[in-house]
């Protein structure tokens, strides 16, 4: 099954994950790495069934985001964070996690480029403030 980029955010690669559940116990499902169990990240998940009818373009719900299930929402909450196989070929794992990795480095320096712009404001206020202690 290919792992497309995420329809919802754009920002990281779609990665398949195993459902550890007794009653869901093997089943497939995809998401992308920044969803949140809590709805404050990206909402893209999918059971691998909805996944492959967005993937041929087929929408369940009529407003083009597939069928999610909110059961299969709930087993991501404890899921996503299980330590399974991204996918079951090993080839394909060291993909998914090197492409998981290099959207962290990407939102890494994003973070440090905030933080330099803040030193630098912060560091330019001082200066100010001490130019202006210097002329009273």
């Amino acid at each position: 099954m290919p792992l497309i980029w995420c329809t919802e955010c754009g920002m990281r690669q779609v990665v398949r994950r195993i459902s550890q559940k007794t009653w869901s116990l093997g089943r497939v499902f995809y998401l992308c790495t920044r969803y949140k169990c809590d709805g404050a990240g990206c909402p893209f998940w999918f059971w691998e069934e909805e996944y492959v009818d967005m993937l041929v373009g087929k929408r369940g719900n009529g407003d083009g985001q597939g069928s999610r299930s909110n059961v299969g929402r709930a087993i991501a909450q404890e899921d996503y964070y299980m330590k399974s196989e991204a996918t079951i070929g090993v080839g394909h794992g060291v993909v998914n996690k090197e492409a998981e990795f290099v959207g962290l480095m990407k939102e890494a320096v994003v973070l440090m480029k905030a933080i330099f712009i803040s030193s630098v404001c912060i560091l330019f206020v001082m200066l100010l403030s001490l130019f202006v202690q210097l002329m009273k």
